[in-house]
């Protein structure tokens, strides 16, 4: 896999940090951030983030989200954690979403980044099976005027399953010409299973030329992915994809269509949660 050329090697978080968690990043600025310091137990920042509460509706998932603080809390340590728990037959979890939503400068560049933890699915053990952690965006035209999905646009940064195993996928979801939606533009990437690691997604708009201008999904600091507007081929396409601003979306979802459903194996609580150090927006200078 190429390595990322020129400023874009700062993104290493042994770097110097912006404050006790934030990377940063050369030739960037951090226009957003959380680090998730706090005393351990205690919810997180709502100036920052909305916790969603209730089903969603989507993909025949199970799990019902709450708020408070029983499925998401800060460690005390400087993670977040969400957790997913199964009480009287029923399976919760937490889903936060950012407040706040971004777009790439004309004639710059963005990077989303998140440092996690995730359950080890190496092997597709059983106990993890129907697990779905995520680390992505919606287009915020979604929830601002009601642009239905897929429409509004969808960046999957991180997410896994056990039917994934040790792979992450990220991929592009977008409304076709047809009305339909888009999903062939996905890669996976292997990456060591019960480590923290760094995802991160980069917009760039740096060139005039649209067809030229590219997303690309990062593992620690290597490129694993590209897609360019030249890939995507239809300039009204490109637009909804990367010219328009997304919000961020953190949750672990428990069954559903896709990844299938948990059984009776299925681990609730701790060990099967998903751990964020810290989550970061970053704009070219």
């Amino acid at each position: 896999m190429p390595s990322i050329a020129g400023p874009f090697l700062a993104l290493s978080f042994f770097l110097a940090t912006v404050s006790a968690a934030i990377p940063s990043l050369s030739g960037y600025n951090v226009v957003w951030s959380d680090d998730f310091n706090g005393a351990q137990g205690v919810g997180v920042d709502s100036s920052k983030w909305v916790q969603k509460v209730g089903p969603t509706g989507a993909n025949g998932e199970l799990e019902v989200y709450t708020s408070g603080t029983g499925n998401v809390h800060l460690s005390g340590d400087g993670q977040l954690y969400i957790i997913p728990t199964l009480s009287g037959g029923t399976w919760h979890s937490g889903r936060l979403e950012s407040n706040a939503a971004w777009f790439a400068p004309t004639g710059g560049a963005m990077i989303l980044q998140s440092e996690l933890w995730v359950p080890d699915f190496a092997g597709s053990p059983a106990k993890f099976g129907g697990l779905w952690p995520a680390f992505w965006t919606k287009g915020n035209n979604y929830r601002s005027s009601g642009v239905p999905w897929p429409r509004c646009g969808e960046w999957d940064i991180f997410e896994v399953t056990d039917k994934l195993g040790n792979q992450n996928q990220g991929t592009l979801h977008f409304e076709d010409a047809s009305g339909a939606n888009n999903g062939a533009f996905n890669k996976r990437v292997t990456y060591a299973t019960g480590q923290y690691h760094t995802w991160a997604f980069k917009v760039d708009l740096r060139n005039s030329d649209w067809t030229k201008q590219a997303l690309t999904w990062y593992l620690d600091g290597v490129e694993f992915y590209k897609v360019t507007g030249a890939m995507i081929g239809t300039f009204e396409q490109w637009v909804q994809l990367a010219w328009n601003d997304y919000y961020i979306i953190l949750n672990v979802a428990v069954g559903g269509d896709y990844p299938g459903y948990p059984t009776s194996q299925t681990v609730s609580g701790y060990d099967s949660s998903m751990r964020v150090r810290y989550v970061a927006v970053y704009k070219t200078v």
